[in-house]
């Protein structure tokens, strides 16, 4: 036996326990001026020179391993030099779909449609990854598309600074009022604008389905995705024919599947959105293998795209 080795592996463990229950630095999170090792290094410094280039704000949270928007990078930045792999894919969604023909991040749209501070990547609603497609007539369309991995769910309303929290509990009275019965709408955020609109994608009658306000616990994230795929689809200086929204999960997130808060009896947060919509078809979702395995099995893989293959799968298991 290698006592020398035993002794190493022994003490190493020990450190690692001491590391993670006295210093605050934890086993998934790497030291912050790391913390571009957590991309693939094929596209390590070309992810973040387009960050800095267009202006993209990387999440708090980037040293963390299991951060969602590094995964959504790991997965779809190494796509944007080979978009015609996606066609296949997205023509089951768009039958029309000719090519895609740009793949973006914390894509905001061109104009601040919610009055909401911030930028690309902070504050704003901001959507993980878009795709660009052009269809058969050559108009140009686009995919928002929310990206999960461990979050439990689609994102809760943040009570911070509300004063009266309780208002939050009554729908009623936040549709017949939100301007005095939401705090979003009292920081001169202009969602309720849209969503009470005649011409918004929600029916509102369906929000009445629970007692508090539908945004608060698991919707929230999904409302505000959906809202900018509407005002971006509404906008004629955008250059888009229309817009829709997506999200893309990891399907071995089970917890994610389930509202924390059912609605109507309705456990399943894909089914219960598409009950609020007008026009259910315009949501899509879609888990990060199917998109894989479409891929993988595409006629000659770049031999670069093998090795991201490899990567994925020793780091995530996908």
């Amino acid at each position: 036996m290698n006592h020398t080795r035993t002794f190493y592996n022994g003490m190493k463990a020990k450190m690692v326990t001491y590391k993670t229950e006295n210093m605050d630095i934890y086993e998934h999170i790497l030291p912050a001026r790391q913390w571009t090792q957590n991309l693939w290094s094929g596209i390590r410094q070309m992810a973040v020179d387009y960050f800095k280039r267009k202006k993209i704000k990387w999440h708090k949270e980037r040293d963390n391993l299991l951060s969602s928007q590094i995964l959504c990078v790991n997965t779809f930045f190494p796509l944007k030099n080979r978009m015609s792999l996606l066609d296949g894919f997205l023509r089951e969604f768009y039958p029309s779909l000719a090519k895609v023909t740009d793949i973006d991040f914390e894509y905001i749209g061109q104009r601040n449609y919610f009055n909401e501070p911030g930028g690309r990547g902070y504050n704003r609603t901001s959507t993980d990854v878009s795709i660009e497609w052009e269809d058969t007539t050559g108009k140009s369309n686009l995919l928002l598309i929310e990206f999960k991995f461990t979050e439990p769910n689609f994102g809760e309303c943040s009570k911070s600074g509300n004063p009266d929290q309780q208002r939050c509990n009554h729908t009623e009275l936040i549709i017949s009022s939100p301007k005095t019965q939401c705090y979003r709408s009292e920081k001169q955020r202009t969602y309720w604008d849209t969503i009470l609109s005649p011409q918004g994608p929600l029916i509102v009658e369906m929000l009445n389905k629970t007692q508090y306000c539908p945004f608060r616990y698991d919707f929230y994230q999904l409302m505000r995705n959906q809202l900018l795929a509407h005002h971006i689809t509404e906008d004629k200086g955008s250059g888009f024919h229309f817009v829709e929204f997506a999200v893309c999960y990891d399907e071995r997130n089970k917890t994610l599947l389930h509202l924390s808060h059912p609605v109507a009896g309705d456990t399943n947060p894909f089914t219960t959105w598409k009950s609020f919509l007008k026009n259910p078809s315009s949501f899509k979702h879609f888990t990060i293998q199917q998109l894989l395995e479409y891929i993988e099995n595409a006629d000659n893989l770049p031999s670069e795209l093998e090795q991201w293959r490899v990567y994925l799968n020793r780091r995530y298991g996908l």
